[in-house]
C-alpha cells in the first residue's frame, strides 16, 4: 500500500477504533449507544482531518510555511461547523450532559492529536 494511502487508512482506522471504544464506554455507563450528535461529530472531525492531511501533503511539497495557516483555518472551520450543526442540538434541552460533552470532545481531541502527530512527523522530516 502506498504511503499516501496508508496515512488515510491509519487515520480512518484509529478514528473507527476510538468510535467503537466510545460506544463500548457508553454501553458500560448505560447511556444511549448512538446519538446523532456523536455521529455528526465523528463525521465532521474525521472528514476535516482527512482534508487537512490532503491539503498539508500538497502544501508540504511546495510551500511548507502555509501548513500552519491551513491547520488554524481548518480548526476554525471545525468550530464554526460545531456551532452551526452540533451546538443547537446540545442546547435544545437547556442542559449539557456529560454524554453530550463527550460526544463532541472525544472525536475532536482524538482527531486533533492525530492531525498534530501527522503534521509534526511531516514537518520534522523536512
Amino acid at each position: 500500500m502506498p504511503k499516501s494511502v496508508s496515512t488515510y487508512v491509519y487515520f480512518i482506522g484509529i478514528s473507527g477504533l476510538i468510535f467503537v471504544l466510545h460506544i463500548l464506554g457508553r454501553r458500560v455507563m448505560s447511556t444511549d449507544l448512538w446519538t446523532w450528535i456523536m455521529v455528526q461529530s465523528y463525521a465532521l472531525n474525521v472528514l476535516l482531518g482527512l482534508g487537512l492531511i490532503a491539503v498539508a501533503k500538497g502544501l508540504l511539497a511546495r510551500q511548507s510555511s502555509y501548513v500552519g495557516w491551513v491547520f488554524i483555518g481548518l480548526s476554525g472551520v471545525k468550530f464554526v461547523l460545531f456551532f452551526v450543526f452540533i451546538w443547537p442540538q446540545i442546547r435544545q434541552d437547556g442542559i449539557t450532559s456529560q454524554g453530550e460533552f463527550a460526544s463532541f470532545f472525544i472525536p475532536y481531541l482524538s482527531c486533533l492529536f492525530m492531525e498534530l502527530r501527522f503534521l509534526s512527523k511531516r514537518l520534522n522530516a523536512l
